[in-house]
C-alpha cells in the first residue's frame, strides 16, 4: 500500500495569479434559413441574460418570427405576436456594461421603446458596427457561430415597415448544455513566465448531462495527455508562446481560449498585484476521512474554498470568512455539498481571496 501512496501522491502545485471571471453560456437559434450560435455574457449582464435565458428555456421564442429587418442595420425577434408591439407582459432594468460595443456584425442586445427600462422579451443582432447604439441598449452576447446565416437574414426582401415579405420563422432557440465560468490566469493579458518554471491553467466548465472533453495545446501542439479543466505545462525555451484549450460539449457545442506567454529568464513584471493566498499545503495526500488544508494570508481578507473533480465539476464550495493574516488551517472531509462522500480520485484545492488563487491536488482513497 505504501508504494502505491508513493506512486500516484502528486506534487501540490502552487499558482497565483488574476482571474478570469467571465461565464459563457451559449444559445442556438434554427430557423427557415440555417442555424447559429451565439455566446451570452451571464455574468457582466446577470438581468439581461438571466431573463433571456429564462424565456429560451420556457419555449416563448420557438415558433416566433424575425419581424424586423433593417438591411445593414439589425434583425430583430421576441415579439409574440410577430408586430413588435408584443413582449412578455413585464420589463426588465437596463443594464448596460462598458466592456461591450456595438462594434461588429452578430452584436446581441435588448431592443425596448423609448421609455427607460422598458425591455422585456425582445432583442436584436446588429449587421454591422453601430456605435450610436452603445449605451443605449444592453448588450448581452454575441455570435460565435453562423454569422452567415444572420447576415443572410439581413438580406431578405421587406415592405415598408421593415417586415421580411417571406417570414424568417424560429423554429426553435435552446440553451445549449455548455457553460465556461472561471478561466484563468487571464487570457486578455499576456502571461509573463520564467524558462522551466511549471505554469498552470484552469478552466472551470460545466454541462447537465452532455459530454465534456478538453483539448489543450502548447505552440499548436496537441497535448495528448492533457485532458482535464487542468493543464501544467513547463516552458523551456525563451520567446513567444501559446496555451490554448479547446472545450466541447456533445450537445454539439465547443469554446476556445488561447493565452499569450512571454518566456525568459527571471521575468518580473511590476503590474502583478502582490499575492494574498500562498503556501498551500495538504495533507495526508493521500487522504481517506479528512484532508487538513493549511495556507498563508499577507492580510485580513474573506476567504473561500472550493473543491473540482477532474471533470470540472464543483463538488463542495465554502465560505471560510474573514481571515486574519498568518497560518490559517481549513479541513475538507471527502463529502461533497449534497452530503455525498465523493469516490476515489484526483480534486482540485482552490482556496482564493479576490483575485489572488492558491492552487493544489489532493487524492482521495477509498
Amino acid at each position: 500500500m505504501m508504494r502505491l501512496q508513493i506512486v500516484i501522491v502528486l506534487a501540490i502545485s502552487l499558482l497565483l495569479i488574476p482571474v478570469y471571471s467571465q461565464a459563457r453560456t451559449f444559445a442556438r437559434w434554427h430557423t427557415s434559413l440555417g442555424s447559429f450560435t451565439a455566446e451570452l455574457y451571464e455574468e457582466t449582464v446577470p438581468i439581461t441574460a438571466n431573463n433571456f435565458i429564462s424565456l429560451t428555456n420556457s419555449g416563448f421564442y420557438n415558433n416566433l418570427i424575425f419581424h424586423r429587418v433593417v438591411a445593414g442595420f439589425v434583425i430583430q425577434d421576441g415579439c409574440p405576436f410577430g408586430t413588435g408591439y408584443g413582449g412578455p407582459g413585464y420589463t426588465i432594468p437596463d443594464e448596460f456594461s462598458p466592456l461591450f460595443h456595438h462594434d461588429q456584425a452578430g452584436i446581441l442586445a435588448m431592443a425596448h421603446s423609448s421609455a427607460p427600462n422598458s425591455a422585456g422579451s425582445q432583442y436584436y443582432f446588429t449587421l454591422a458596427p453601430a456605435p450610436h447604439l452603445d449605451g443605449n441598449y444592453a448588450i448581452f452576447g454575441k455570435v460565435i457561430q453562423g454569422l452567415d446565416v444572420v447576415l443572410a437574414i439581413g438580406l431578405v426582401s421587406v415592405d415598408a415597415s421593415s417586415h421580411p415579405l417571406t417570414p424568417v420563422n424560429i423554429y426553435q432557440l435552446r440553451m445549449l448544455d455548455l457553460q465556461v465560468s472561471n478561466v484563468f490566469p487571464d487570457p486578455a493579458e499576456t502571461y509573463f513566465a520564467n524558462i522551466g518554471e511549471p505554469l498552470m491553467f484552469m478552466i472551470e466548465a460545466s454541462t447537465q448531462t452532455a459530454q465534456l472533453s478538453f483539448s489543450w495545446y502548447l505552440d499548436d501542439v496537441l497535448q495528448a495527455s492533457a485532458t482535464d479543466f487542468i493543464y501544467e505545462p513547463v516552458i523551456n525555451s525563451g520567446g513567444n508562446h501559446t496555451v490554448r484549450c479547446n472545450i466541447a460539449s456533445s450537445d454539439s457545442i465547443s469554446h476556445e481560449v488561447t493565452w499569450n506567454i512571454q518566456a525568459g529568464s527571471a521575468v518580473e513584471d511590476s503590474s502583478i498585484p502582490s499575492p494574498k493566498v500562498s503556501k498551500l499545503q495538504t495533507h495526508p495526500n493521500p487522504f481517506s476521512d479528512l484532508l487538513q488544508i493549511d495556507f498563508s494570508l499577507s492580510k485580513t481578507v474573506p476567504v473561500n474554498l472550493e473543491i473540482f473533480n477532474l471533470k470540472g465539476r464543483k463538488i463542495k464550495s465554502l465560505s471560510l470568512g474573514q481571515k486574519a493574516s498568518g497560518s490559517v488551517n481549513t479541513q475538507w472531509d471527502g463529502f461533497d455539498s449534497n452530503g455525498i462522500k465523493s469516490p476515489a480520485g484526483v480534486y482540485i484545492i482552490k482556496v482564493s481571496s479576490g483575485t489572488s488563487i492558491s492552487i493544489g491536488k489532493a487524492i482521495l482513497l477509498k
